[in-house]
């Protein structure tokens, strides 16, 4: 309990004229008692604090506003420093130290919990990403992170009242529970998910009649296309066709081509990037050299178009879209996880363990790592 109680108790004695004294004999304590309290060399033991907050006629909760103030203060404060380094994409096991303290301070808050139950799931998932443990069940389960993340997650699944980190449990536990290979737990979250029709932007857009309901249906679009698109091309890598598969990149491509015809691809610079670097090895491996240098080329200009668009976010706070499809909507700058891209797409071309050395023979290969050095050289 703060002692700065004892202020709000002789505020409120001033507030009504009430002597030390008489509010001592009301509740039942010394008026040497009430004097420690006021002048917080002590504090009113948790049994007098109803009595006191009965006899000034106020809750509880008005004895304690400061604390809860500065508790809540300190809250926020933890929800900003965890947001600003998640999408500064440090390493996850910052932010599991970081909540811990949080929680070591605010036990049991929920916001905390979810935020280290999350921060634990990315630590696990770049375990993942670095030891090519994707689709190897046992190399998974390994690394232990995920169990104390589920833990948690099903913990606020079962107690949490919030919407939101009801939604966002299952969809982390889906995940997780499917690389660890346990299918028939996935099917059970599944089934208590809504479908894409009743998604928060589709109920919007066919419910709201006003003009809104445009933005709405764009912000549906943009989301399905996402979808989209990597239902599309991971179907097509599952065919083990390779030209179905650069076929589906191809036309991918063309219908971002399509949509963003003014060039102004923004955020989606980032699937761009992606997309163009995968179709780049699949038309290497087609012997299709001329091609797959000029998807590299590409893969390098929106590597270079995301940071870019990066810079715009920081500057103005958001980034507006000129394409129809989407120009009702803006990207605001507490959404994005800001990495440059550049650097990371040099690490790549620069990895001697590379998928296809088809590439990395030709002289053009070494021209464009030159280049993207030079120019982050440049740059800082």
């Amino acid at each position: 309990m703060n002692v700065k109680i004892g202020a709000k108790i002789k505020a409120l004695r001033a507030r009504d004229n009430i002597t030390q004294e008489k509010l001592a004999e009301a509740i039942g304590v010394t008026n040497k008692a009430v004097s420690r309290w006021e002048s917080g060399s002590g504090y009113p033991d948790i049994e007098y604090i109803s009595p006191i907050a009965n006899f000034f006629n106020v809750t509880t909760d008005y004895l304690f506003e400061h604390d809860l103030t500065e508790k809540r203060r300190k809250i926020d404060e933890y929800f900003e420093r965890f947001d600003t380094h998640r999408k500064s994409a440090k390493p996850p096991q910052e932010r599991v130290n970081m909540m811990r303290q949080a929680l070591a301070e605010f036990p049991a808050e929920e916001q905390l919990l979810f935020r280290l139950a999350k921060a634990l799931y990315h630590k696990w998932c770049v375990y993942i990403w670095n030891n090519d443990a994707d689709g190897d069940c046992e190399k998974c389960r390994s690394f232990d992170s995920w169990e104390e993340s589920v833990k948690i997650m099903e913990e606020l699944l079962s107690a949490s009242v919030d919407d939101e980190v009801r939604s966002e449990c299952r969809e982390l536990l889906a995940y997780i529970y499917g690389k660890i290979g346990e299918k028939d737990k996935v099917l059970a979250i599944a089934e208590k998910c809504d479908d894409i029709s009743r998604s928060k932007e589709n109920i919007l857009a066919h419910s709201i009649c006003d003009d809104d309901k445009y933005m709405y249906g764009q912000k549906q679009f943009a989301k399905l296309l996402g979808h989209f698109t990597w239902s599309f091309v991971y179907t097509a890598e599952y065919t083990q066709d390779i030209n179905i598969t650069s076929e589906a990149y191809k036309i991918i491509i063309n219908l971002f081509k399509f949509i963003f015809s003014n060039d102004n691809y923004g955020f989606y610079n980032d699937m761009l990037k992606t997309l163009y670097n995968n179709y780049a090895w699949r038309l290497a491996s087609q012997d299709k050299i001329d091609e797959a240098f000029e998807a590299l080329e590409n893969t390098y200009k929106h590597a270079q178009s995301f940071d870019i668009y990066l810079n715009k976010l920081r500057e103005n706070g958001g980034f507006r879209y000129t394409s129809p499809f989407v120009n009702l909507t803006e990207d605001n700058i507490n959404d994005i996880i800001r990495v440059k891209w550049l650097p990371l797409f040099l690490d790549a071309l620069k990895d001697e363990n590379s998928e296809n050395k088809k590439l990395s023979a030709d002289q053009r290969y070494a021209d464009l790592v030159n280049r993207i050095e030079t120019e982050l050289a440049d740059m800082r």
